[in-house]
């Protein structure tokens, strides 16, 4: 069974349109080769103006930073770190309710919650 794809049905639907186009670049291809030639060198001499000339050039349009937006976009930075902390202190908060609210607690519950005072120990440090 022939696999049937959007590639195909089109391939089936214009391939006469298609045999045509290519036997028509063929014949322009063949008659005129000078033509080609100088249309491909001109477009190469085209590209290298471009790159290493007009778009080398550098924009004076560009804005300059100034130290008031530099020392607001660090503060942004700070605040989602801290956002960030106080997230977690909240979950190892709730965690530690729930087994603050245990009648009694195994050795794996002791461990958990000294694990969960360990993370808000190294989260309370400040490091810059």
């Amino acid at each position: 069974m022939k696999k049937v794809t959007v590639l195909s049905e089109l391939r089936s639907e214009f391939a006469g349109l298609i045999a045509r186009m290519q036997k028509v670049v063929a014949a322009f291809t063949t008659k005129h080769p000078k033509l080609i030639f100088c249309a491909m060198v001109a477009l190469m001499l085209c590209s290298f103006l471009l790159c290493f000339t007009l778009l080398r050039m550098k924009s004076e349009s560009v804005p300059k930073k100034l130290k008031v937006f530099s020392k607001i976009e660090g503060n942004l930075g700070e605040i989602g770190t801290t956002a960030r902390k106080l997230k977690s202190i909240l979950e190892v908060r709730s965690a530690l309710e729930v087994l603050l609210a245990k009648d009694s607690l195994t050795k794996k519950d002791s461990l958990l919650m000294e694990q969960l005072l360990g993370a808000v120990d190294k989260s309370m440090t400040i490091k810059k």
